[in-house]
C-alpha cells in the first residue's frame, strides 16, 4: 500500500540526535503503528522529539488538506 506522510521539522530544535531519530523514522513509516496512533489520537499530530512531529499520515489516493497557521 502508498502511503503520504507528512512531517513537521523545527529547525530550531534540529541537532545530530534528532537527524539520528529521523533516519529511524523513515524505516518505520511504512508500520502500523504509526497509523494506530495517529488513529488513537483522533488525527492530532504525533510528537516524536523535540521538533520533529507527524502531522498526518493517509493513503496516496486520498486528498488531504494542511494548513498552517
Amino acid at each position: 500500500m502508498s502511503i503520504r506522510t507528512i512531517i513537521e521539522i523545527n529547525h530550531d530544535h534540529l541537532t545530530p540526535a534528532t537527524c539520528a531519530s529521523l533516519c529511524s523514522l523513515v524505516s518505520q513509516l511504512g508500520l502500523s503503528e504509526i497509523t494506530a496512533e495517529l488513529n488513537r489520537q483522533g488525527g492530532a499530530p504525533i510528537n516524536l522529539s523535540a521538533g520533529v512531529r507527524i502531522l498526518a499520515q493517509r493513503h496516496h489516493s486520498t486528498a488531504l488538506k494542511l494548513e498552517v497557521q
